[in-house]
């Protein structure tokens, strides 16, 4: 009788979702479920080749689909895809007005990572869409724009002169091998975000939704909002002057020297590090640390 309500749901929910379901009875007297549709896409054959593309000049990357894509900042230009050599042809490379654009074409499935080596004297800006990994090396001091939606994991090395990330989604992108100058940030989604060393002018931050940042370093000013149950774990970061705000759940902790204005809106709280002459608090949720 279990069985039989089990498959009638199983079922129903095929006819909603418009697919195909085939239940295989098993060895113990059960039934295993799967979908005609698991496996979509082309299978890889298993044999890994190297394939070397022409080189490229161009200082942006714009990355689309399960890829591993590895970044080498100031080698000279090269492009190389690894992979099963079905699928070689189904990852994409095209260059123009400074933009390598690197996509799968379709649908892959396959053990094997679909790999993906850009070597390049300067890189400026990335715009990453999509799951897999992404490692960045060798960044040399120009001035770095960064762009991740989706589940992917982004490592950046090197040292940059200013730095602009924006994470949507619940990818991560970590920079404890970085170190930058006057920083631009923003997290929207539960992903987590990692700015490494910030040595500059000013840090901007903005967060929203449930994830965290952290940072390390010193800047003169610092300005600092968390919307939802996010957090921004910034008592590593040393400020002059900070405004810190909370809209929510969430929580920041900063170390602040001369002047403060903080705010603490809903449960969230403020904590801060130092003893800055000038405050202007408002909100029962903000605590100073001396």
């Amino acid at each position: 009788m279990r069985k039989a309500i089990s498959l009638a749901v199983l079922a129903a929910c095929a006819s909603l979702a418009g697919c195909a379901i085939v239940v295989i009875p098993d060895d113990g007297g059960g039934t295993r479920v799967t979908s005609v549709f698991g496996s979509s896409g082309v299978q890889g054959n298993g044999q890994t080749v190297i394939e070397q593309r022409p080189a490229v000049d161009a200082d942006s990357i714009d990355i689309n689909g399960p890829l591993q894509v590895e970044v080498k900042v100031g080698s000279a230009a090269g492009l190389q895809v690894e992979g099963d050599s079905n699928l070689l042809p189904m990852v994409r490379t095209d260059a123009s007005g400074g933009l390598l654009r690197v996509w799968v074409d379709g649908k892959v499935n396959s053990s094997n990572a679909l790999r993906v080596t850009y070597t390049t004297p300067a890189l400026r800006q990335i715009q990453s869409n999509g799951s897999g990994r992404l490692t960045v090396t060798g960044l040399n001091g120009g001035a770095l724009t960064l762009s991740q939606n989706g589940s992917r994991q982004v490592q950046l090395a090197g040292h940059v002169s200013r730095l602009e990330a924006r994470l949507n989604g619940s990818g991560s992108v970590t920079a404890a091998g970085l170190q930058s100058g006057s920083t631009t940030a923003s997290l929207h989604g539960s992903g987590k975000l990692d700015l490494g060393r910030v040595d500059g002018d000013r840090l901007e931050l903005d967060v929203r939704g449930s994830g965290g940042v952290n940072a390390s370093g010193m800047v003169r000013n610092m300005n600092v909002r968390v919307y939802g149950s996010g957090s921004a774990s910034l008592a590593g970061l040393q400020s002059q002057s900070a405004e810190l705000v909370t809209y929510g759940s969430g929580s920041i902790t900063a170390a602040v020297s001369q002047s403060l204005v903080a705010s603490s809106n809903g449960s969230g709280y403020v904590t801060v590090y130092g003893n800055p002459l000038q405050r202007n608090i408002s909100g029962r949720n903000v605590t100073l640390m001396q």
